[in-house]
């Protein structure tokens, strides 16, 4: 019974635990979520060796110069170490918000790092609000948390005339022709019921409605900022006239379920210059260039403005819903909560790729919202870091169509005989693919028309139809599958200088061009690439070819092509179903008669032959290989070469698909004599910084 009640209530602290993590304020809508998991941080290094560390005492150093103050631990800033940090971000089509959540253990400490000269803090129950000098980012925080803010409206949403419109923005664009657009300008009227004005100029500003996911109680509250009065003038082609000062309201729009909020801008932070702005108004009309950009220039900054005003409202609404208000979370999203694993220090959600694409395509207008990345999901990664290595464990959701496809062109292992042409102890590195050629080639039209068929429009649905058959109609997907397999393997196996000839030109003292023959020294891999074929028919036609075109010599069935621009001679040959390219042809002679010094270790064995997909690189193997005069000098290149030789192997693999998720993995070894990988990372960069 008493073991039964401990576990309860080690349960009972486990779930209070959970539940004061601060992913409960993350929006369920949230686009990117990223986290520092503190405690798992600090597992691997005390907060004690942290400070004491290369890293800490700059950090630490900094941070009392530039405030003025004497920090002597992390701690000192108030933060919660043993909890997790979180960035997170919110997309819609008319602004971005990036978002910290950061919890706190002394929000006394953590004021100390807030140098509030002008005492611009602002206090409500336990909640402190500050604004940025900017009016570009808003800190609040009360003894728990503390929440920052930043956003950025997004221009393509006032390139809409009926966003514009609404909000009383317009589009300035330097012309010529600049007077009289400006005057056409200045008669627009935005028509609206809630605002009837001729003779005072009106900013309506529109709250965004409140995203899926927030559902927002209770609704928000009648409240008033103070704003200073502001000149409005209005050109003319002789003299501006100058106008009365005009307060400006905001009407905030929530969904019709909600009330609706109505601000009157008297005196708001970000307005604190507008008295300059407004000055920068009153101009001239000469008619000369100068004058005209000068008007433009003044009459954007006014635009700028009230665009920095309304982000600013949005800002300060959202901040709010953080503190103020219940809504759903990301704990929701299921896809979300199956990223998670304990074990990461730090970890990295995106909630769909095609939005990705939408975020960093607005030129396409209507093609950046089209489906090129349909059928590719949620992306995530994790940092994992040990007493062997750092690992960066990647994945990325896929429709079941598409995993399906992914599944029948990644059924192929690496060519077994690939291995007996690696030598460990030499190689700098190597690179290993193995994909079923047949599949790919009958999976790739589906695919194209998947992704491409949305971009083109639903008017092109036939004609991609028809290119897809037109294209699996031309192609023998098994003939082609026999002359090239699917499985490749690169390997460098050193570095080797040579003296390169090249041609240039020089001109004598009457300027008459003479061409010139030189030589320099050039630094090249020494590499080796082979690939399956077991139809080597249409090989043998293209040697035949080139020899009788003096394309290609040959010399014990190991051909060279002829190529006088080559920095380097490329040879090949065709031995056991494999074709060999390289530009060693010694190496090459060696494979010819069975002479090749085959040292591979067992860990590169079956990194190459359990994955689809496999890179290396050997650090300490490129020690003392790349000249001194090409890392900029002798003492560069001993810190250059210290640095590798403390390295580890650091590779990549592909992992076998599972239900709908593809993943892969990136990881760095730590060399023996380190306690674990963080630890290791420190001394890497002191070592570089010295």
């Amino acid at each position: 019974m008493k073991k039964i009640l401990i576990a309860i209530s080690l349960l009972f602290l486990a779930k209070l635990n959970y539940a004061q993590d601060l992913a409960k304020k993350i929006p369920a809508n949230a686009f990117t979520v990223a986290t520092i998991k503190g405690d798992n941080v600090f597992k691997l290094m005390f907060v004690k060796d942290f400070n004491e560390s290369f890293v800490g005492k700059k950090l630490l150093t900094e941070t009392s110069k530039s405030l003025d103050k004497n920090f002597t631990s992390i701690e000192d800033f108030g933060i919660n170490l043993e909890k997790n940090m979180y960035y997170f971000n919110q997309l819609s089509d008319s602004i971005t918000y990036n978002c910290f959540l950061i919890p706190l253990k002394d929000a006394t400490k953590f004021e100390k790092l807030i140098n509030d000269k002008d005492k611009k803090i602002k206090t409500e129950g336990d909640v402190r609000t500050m604004i940025l000098p900017d009016s570009s980012s808003i800190i609040k925080w009360n003894n728990s948390m503390m929440y920052f803010v930043t956003g950025s409206i997004k221009s393509s949403f006032f390139a809409d005339s009926i966003n514009s419109a609404r909000y009383g923005i317009k589009e300035i664009r330097y012309q010529n022709n600049y007077d009289d657009v400006a005057m056409a300008d200045s008669a627009v009227m935005v028509t609206d019921s809630a605002m009837v004005s001729t003779t005072e100029p009106v900013v309506e500003v529109v709250a965004p409605p409140v995203a899926e996911g927030w559902k927002v109680h209770p609704p928000l509250k009648k409240q008033t900022i103070n704003k200073s009065k502001t000149k409005a003038t209005k050109s003319t082609k002789k003299k501006p006239a100058k106008k009365k000062s005009a307060k400006k309201k905001v009407i905030i729009k929530p969904k019709k379920t909600e009330e609706v909020t109505e601000v009157e801008i008297t005196d708001s932070p970000i307005m604190g210059d507008q008295d300059a702005i407004d000055s920068t108004m009153e101009m001239t009309q000469t008619g000369k260039p100068d004058d005209q950009y000068d008007e433009y220039q003044k009459e954007r900054a006014e635009q700028d403005a009230k665009k920095k005003q309304l982000a600013f409202v949005w800002m300060t609404a959202q901040a709010d819903k953080i503190f103020n208000s219940t809504y759903e979370s990301i704990e929701t999203n299921k896809s979300y909560t199956a990223s998670l694993d304990n074990k990461a220090i730090a970890e990295l959600w995106v909630s769909s790729l095609q939005e990705v694409y939408n975020s960093i395509a607005p030129e396409f207008g209507t093609y950046g919202k089209a489906g090129l990345m349909q059928g590719y999901g949620s992306l995530n990664a994790k940092l994992f870091m040990d007493d062997k290595s750092f690992r960066i464990s990647t994945g990325l959701e896929l429709a079941k169509e598409q995993a399906d496809a992914y599944k029948k062109i990644m059924n192929r292992k690496l060519n077994k005989n690939f291995l007996k042409y690696v030598n460990s102890e030499k190689a700098i590195g190597f690179m290993g693919y193995s994909i079923d050629t047949k599949a790919y080639l009958e999976e790739f039209p589906k695919l194209m028309k998947q992704t491409y068929g949305s971009f083109l429009g639903k008017n092109m649905e036939e004609e991609i139809e028809l290119g897809t058959d037109l294209f699996s109609l031309l192609l023998d997907e098994e003939a082609v599958s026999k002359v090239i397999k699917g499985d490749a393997l690169f390997v460098i196996n050193g570095l080797n200088t040579k003296d390169v000839t090249y041609t240039t030109y020089e001109y004598d003292d009457d300027y008459k061009q003479k061409e010139v023959t030189k030589t320099k020294k050039e630094t090249l891999p020494d590499f080796l690439f082979m690939f399956s074929s077991e139809d080597n028919r249409l090989m043998n036609k293209l040697i035949k070819y080139g020899i009788n075109k003096n394309y290609v010599t040959v010399n014990n069935n190991i051909y060279k092509i002829e190529e006088k621009k080559s920095p380097v001679d490329i040879y090949f040959m065709i031995k056991d179903g494999i074709v060999f390219f390289g530009n060693s042809l010694t190496e090459m002679q060696s494979i010819s008669n069975n002479s090749f010094n085959t040292s591979i270790s067992k860990a590169h064995k079956t990194l190459l032959a359990k994955n689809n997909f496999s890179f290396l690189f050997n650090a300490k193997n490129l020690v003392g290989k790349v000249p001194t005069e090409e890392i900029g000098g002798e003492e560069t290149a001993k810190k250059f070469n210290e640095t590798l030789g403390k390295m580890g192997n650091v590779y990549m693999i592909s992992n076998p698909i599972k239900g709908n998720m593809v993943s892969a993995d990136i990881c760095a070894e730590i060399p023996n004599g380190h306690e674990n990988a963080l630890k290791y990372l420190f001394s890497l960069i002191e070592n570089a910084a010295k």
